[in-house]
């Protein structure tokens, strides 16, 4: 501030610096704040969306964990030792093994929305074992020695397996 002499008084003078206010309007903190919602909104949704994805691909691939699981018993069941006979019909497939020390029967057949295998010893004690769950049938099919596991899911999928 300079002092200036007017008329024999002295009086203050505001020295005008080129000085410019920094600063946000009401509009531009407005603008501002509306984008930044507008990013935050895009990218919750995105998240969501893609979270959501994730769960329905973990579902799948449990559903076929459980199908590859179920085959591979499969597998270990016909290729035991001692088996003797089997016998196909259009829901079921039995295997018996009939031997001097040990006669026993595996039943696969599907029925209330799951597989199962029902294990008959000897003695004729059944025991049941649940393989597969959520499946909306099973057929068995024979052609010549093959014999074909065709297993329709709830979701449209279909899974053959040639034994």
């Amino acid at each position: 501030m300079s002092l200036l002499r007017v008329g024999g008084w002295m009086k203050y003078r505001k020295c005008y610096i080129s000085k410019k206010k920094r600063g946000f309007t009401i509009i531009e903190s407005l603008v501002y704040i509306f984008l930044t919602t507008m990013i935050l909104v895009e990218g919750l949704n995105l998240y969501v969306l893609m979270y959501k994805y994730y769960v329905e691909a973990a579902k799948v691939s449990i559903n076929y964990n459980n199908y590859q699981n179920f085959f591979i018993t499969l597998d270990n069941i016909i290729t035991e030792v001692g088996l003797d006979q089997v016998q196909v019909n259009e829901n079921y497939v039995l295997f018996s093994m009939i031997s001097e020390s040990i006669n026993s029967t595996k039943i696969i057949n599907a029925y209330d929305g799951q597989i199962s295998v029902s294990y008959i010893n000897q003695y004729g004690k059944k025991t049941i074992n649940p393989m597969l769950r959520d499946i909306d049938n099973l057929e068995v099919k024979k052609k010549g020695k093959l014999i074909y596991f065709i297993i329709h899911d709830k979701y449209g999928k279909e899974f053959i397996r040639c034994i």
